[in-house]
């Protein structure tokens, strides 16, 4: 999916960043894991939770979760949100997320704002940057 992998490199002041190069579909992604468990993310600005598929959530063993309604780009969705979870992109860990469950398929999952809102985004040149900032709640992981 991307045409090199993702690049994390030390900075200034104890911060990281992750260098993301576009794939040829246009989308960012990012190897990582929800407890442990390995997946691809998909990074989406516009997605308001870290979001996997049914089939993700059963061989991951997440525990049943709330009902929720969700906006996907398809039209809105039921499923649940399962709090606490654990969920790792690249370098970088974030613990106690809630993450979306939705009935879609397939082994690639959303990186959506309550992970990305804990890193400066920004996107330029075909690169988009994760950076770690100085007094964050996130972790390198």
């Amino acid at each position: 999916m991307t045409s090199q992998a993702p690049v994390a490199r030390s900075l200034a002041e104890g911060r990281r960043e992750i260098a993301i190069p576009v794939a040829r579909d246009g989308h960012y992604y990012l190897d990582g894991a929800i407890n442990g468990v390995p997946l691809k993310f998909m990074i989406d600005t516009g997605a308001s939770y870290v979001s996997v598929g049914a089939d993700f959530a059963r061989a991951a063993r997440l525990p049943k979760g709330v009902p929720g309604y969700f906006s996907t780009a398809n039209g809105p969705v039921e499923g649940e949100i399962v709090k606490n979870q654990d969920v790792k992109a690249d370098a970088f860990r974030v613990s106690g997320l809630s993450v979306a469950v939705t009935p879609a398929q397939g082994l690639v999952g959303l990186l959506g704002q309550n992970f990305l809102r804990r890193f400066e985004v920004s996107q330029s040149d075909g690169v988009l940057r994760l950076r770690l900032p100085a007094a964050s709640t996130a972790g390198e992981g």
